[in-house]
C-alpha cells in the first residue's frame, strides 16, 4: 500500500466510523422523537374529546334531570283530563333543554306530543323495547333502531304513573347530530371517530363520514368493521370501567377510546399511521432542524478533516524537504554536499546516450597558515560560492566537498575545443579569485579530470581530480592541473 493510500485511509476510516455512529444515533433519536410526538398527539386528542364529551354529558344529564322532575309532576295529572297543562310542561321542557321533541302516551302507545297533536307510536320499531323496559317505571335511554338516518337522535324514556293510577310513557328525543357537530370539528385527521354504546351500537359518525343504511335495517355496530389487532372486549372494558384507552394497532395505526363520564358509551377514534404522520409532521420540525444542523456540521467536519489532512501532509512534506536539504545541501553555501554531488554525477552518467564531462575540484589557499581558520570564515566561503555559481551554468553540478574544496562538473563536454575553452575559463576564474586582504593573500588552485577518460564513475574522476589538485598546488598558487 502506497503512502498516499495510507494517508487517505488515515482520515477516511475515522470519518466513516463517525458517520456510522451518527447514523445509529440519529435513527434512534428519530424513533424516540416520533414516538414522543405520537404520544403527545394522542393525549391531546383524548383531552379535547373529553372536554367536548363533558358538554355532551351535561346536556344529557340536564335533559334527564328535567324529565325525572316532570315525571314526578305527572303523578298529579291524568293523561286525558290535564292535556293542556301536560303539553305546556312538555313544551317548556323542550325549550329549556337540548331536547328536540317529546310525547306522552299510555301503555298502548296512544297519546299526544308537546304541541298537543295526537300520536300513536305502537307501530314504531322501538315501542316493543319501551314497553319491555319501562312499563313498570324507570328512566333510561334507547336507540331508535331501523331508522333511515342513523345519526339523528337518542330516546330518553321515563315510565309514568298518572294520578288515576294509570301507567304510560314520557318519550323525549335528544338529537345526537348536535353531539356530532360539537365533537368532530375536523380539527384532527382520523380514519373514523364514532360515538358508540357499550354494546358497539354506533350513535353518530364523526368527520361527516355517514354510513349508509336503509329502513328496517338494524343499527350498525362498531364490531363489524374493527381493524385487526384490536378486540371488542378491550373497547367494552374501557367503556364499562370509564377509563381512557390509547393503544397502537399493528399494521394499522392507533385507537383512542374516551368513555362518557355519565352516559354509558364512548368516542372511539381510529387513526391510520399515515394520518398520524400528517398530524405530527409540524411537531417534528425541530428534529428536522437538528438533523439539518448535524448534516451541515458533518460537512464542516469533513472539510476540517480534509483541511487538517492537507495541512498535515504539507507540514510532513516540508519536514521531509528539510531533512532532505540537510543531507543534500551544504548548510553554509547551499551548494550540493560531496554525497549529493557524487549522486548527481552518477545520475547523469546513467542517462542513456553518450555522456562526457569535465570535472574541476577547486581548493582555496591562504598565505598565512596560522590564520587559516580566520581566512575561511563562513562569510568568505559564502562569497566564494556566490562567485562560483555566477561563473558557471545552472545545469552544471556545483558542490562543496570539504571545508576549503569545491566541485564543478560540466556536462556534455564532447569536443577537445570545449575542453580547452572550459580550461581557459577556469584558469581565468582562478586568477580573478586571487585577492590580497591586508597582509593575507587568498588564492585558489584547481585539479581537472575528464569523464570517461580519467575514470568510469563519479568516484574515479573525483579521486583523479583531487590528485590533480594536489599536483597543481606543488606548482604554485592559482594553477590548474590535469
Amino acid at each position: 500500500m502506497t503512502k498516499h493510500k495510507r494517508s487517505f485511509l488515515r482520515w477516511l476510516v475515522p470519518l466513516l466510523c463517525y458517520y456510522a455512529v451518527l447514523a445509529i444515533f440519529l435513527t434512534a433519536y428519530w424513533k424516540q422523537a416520533y414516538n414522543r410526538a405520537v404520544d403527545a398527539k394522542e393525549n391531546e386528542i383524548a383531552f379535547d374529546v373529553e372536554l367536548a364529551m363533558d358538554d355532551i354529558d351535561f346536556s344529557v344529564e340536564e335533559a334527564t334531570a328535567r324529565i325525572a322532575q316532570i315525571s314526578e309532576a305527572f303523578s298529579l295529572y291524568t293523561l286525558s283530563y290535564n292535556k293542556n297543562q301536560i303539553t305546556l310542561l312538555l313544551k317548556n321542557m323542550v325549550e329549556e333543554t337540548d331536547l328536540s321533541y317529546s310525547i306522552i302516551c299510555d301503555l298502548d302507545g296512544a297519546g299526544y306530543d308537546m304541541d298537543g297533536r295526537d300520536v300513536n307510536i305502537s307501530k314504531e320499531s322501538y315501542f316493543d323495547d319501551v314497553a319491555a323496559e319501562y312499563s313498570r317505571g324507570g328512566l333510561g335511554m334507547l336507540l331508535p333502531d331501523g331508522q333511515t338516518d342513523l345519526d339523528q337522535e337518542i330516546l330518553i324514556v321515563s315510565g309514568l304513573t298518572f294520578g288515576n293510577k294509570e301507567k304510560g310513557y314520557l318519550i323525549s328525543k335528544i338529537p345526537v347530530v348536535i353531539v356530532s357537530e360539537q365533537l368532530f370539528q375536523d380539527k384532527y385527521i382520523a380514519n373514523r371517530s364514532d360515538i358508540v354504546t357499550i354494546d358497539g351500537d354506533i350513535l353518530t359518525f364523526g368527520h361527516n363520514k355517514k354510513h349508509s343504511a336503509t329502513a328496517g335495517v338494524t343499527r350498525q355496530k362498531l364490531w363489524t368493521n374493527l381493524p385487526s389487532g384490536i378486540s371488542k372486549d378491550t373497547i367494552k372494558l374501557s367503556i364499562s370501567q370509564k377509563n381512557v384507552y390509547i393503544s397502537d394497532i399493528p399494521d394499522y395505526g392507533y385507537v383512542i377510546v374516551v368513555p362518557f363520564a355519565k352516559m354509558t358509551g364512548a368516542v372511539v377514534t381510529f387513526i391510520t399511521e399515515d394520518e398520524m404522520k400528517q398530524m405530527i409532521d409540524p411537531d417534528l420540525d425541530e428534529v428536522r432542524y437538528l438533523y439539518t444542523w448535524l448534516f451541515l456540521s458533518s460537512i464542516f467536519l469533513v472539510f476540517l478533516v480534509f483541511f487538517a489532512n492537507v495541512v498535515s501532509n504539507y507540514i510532513e512534506k516540508k519536514k521531509r524537504e528539510k531533512r532532505f536539504t540537510a543531507v543534500e545541501r551544504d548548510i553554509v553555501t547551499g551548494l550540493m554536499t560531496r554525497l549529493s554531488a557524487t549522486r548527481a554525477i552518477e545520475s547523469y552518467i546513467a542517462e542513456p546516450g553518450e555522456k562526457r564531462g569535465l570535472l574541476f575540484i577547486i581548493g582555496l589557499n591562504s598565505s598565512d597558515k596560522d590564520k587559516k581558520e580566520t581566512a575561511f570564515t563562513n562569510e568568505r566561503i559564502k562569497e566564494f560560492s556566490r562567485v562560483l555559481e555566477m561563473n558557471f551554468r545552472a545545469t552544471d553540478i556545483l558542490g562543496r566537498i570539504s571545508d576549503t574544496e569545491f566541485m564543478v562538473f560540466l556536462k556534455d563536454i564532447h569536443e577537445d575545443k570545449d575542453v580547452r575553452k572550459q580550461t581557459d575559463h577556469m584558469q581565468m576564474f582562478l586568477h580573478d579569485v586571487r585577492v590580497t586582504d591586508g597582509e593575507m593573500e587568498i588564492s585558489a588552485n584547481a585539479g581537472a579530470a575528464l569523464y570517461p577518460d580519467n575514470g568510469k564513475g563519479a568516484h574515479d574522476i573525483i579521486a583523479a581530480a583531487q590528485n590533480a589538485l594536489a599536483n597543481s598546488r606543488k606548482d604554485g598558487d592559482g594553477r590548474l592541473s590535469f
